[in-house]
Order: C-alpha cells, then sequence, then structure tokens
C-alpha cells in the first residue's frame, strides 16, 4: 500500500505543461511561490504537494522512530511555513522549504 502511495505522489508531483513537458513542482522558486498568491490553482496546487512531501516524510519517520514528526506540530500551517522561508529565502526552491520544514519538525520533536 505505501509503494502504491509513493507512485501515486510521484505520478502527482508533476504537471503538465504547454509545451508538452512536465515539472516537478518541487522544483519551482520561493519567489514562485510567493508569486501564487495572485493564481489560486497554482497555489493550492503547491500547498497539495508541500502537504504530501511532509506526509511521506512524516510516515517514514514514523517507521525509523516510532513516532511521526508531525503529531502535535501544528502551531503553523505549511503554507505559512514556507511563506516566511520564501521570503527569507526567495531564491531557494520549493523542495528546500520542504527539507528545512522537515529538519525544523525533527530538531524541536519531544522524545519521550
Amino acid at each position: 500500500m505505501k509503494h502504491a502511495i509513493c507512485i501515486l505522489l510521484a505520478i502527482l508531483s508533476f504537471s503538465a505543461t504547454g509545451s508538452g513537458a512536465s515539472t516537478f513542482i518541487g522544483d519551482i522558486s520561493c519567489k514562485q511561490w510567493l508569486d501564487s498568491k495572485n493564481k489560486p490553482a497554482d497555489a493550492a496546487a503547491y500547498t497539495n504537494w508541500l502537504q504530501g512531501y511532509l506526509s511521506g516524510a512524516n510516515a517514514m519517520y514514523d517507521n525509523l522512530l516510532s513516532k511521526g514528526f508531525l503529531n502535535g506540530a501544528a502551531k503553523i500551517t505549511v503554507a505559512d511555513w514556507t511563506e516566511l522561508y520564501c521570503q527569507k529565502y526567495p531564491q531557494a526552491m520549493l523542495h528546500d522549504s520542504a527539507n528545512a520544514q522537515i529538519k525544523s519538525l525533527l530538531e524541536n520533536m519531544p522524545y519521550f
């Protein structure tokens, strides 16, 4: 089941462009994330990608640590955290923001 979900997430991570090429959503810049406020469909797709990415990492760490790092960690939304990160690092990529958020959540995860 987990493999099917991973495959589905990989497929959904790509969006068709007008040229017939595919773009990995995680490879958009933070500037594009910030600019997506004016494009609700893009903003929704980017937020969905982030939530899926974090959910996948949470499942992985839950298996490794026997505790998911997202449990009780929703003091700030994924979108809000990404907004702050991207304002500070506009040249970074969206996946950089997601990885930084995962690192932050793991560092602040209570171990008991």
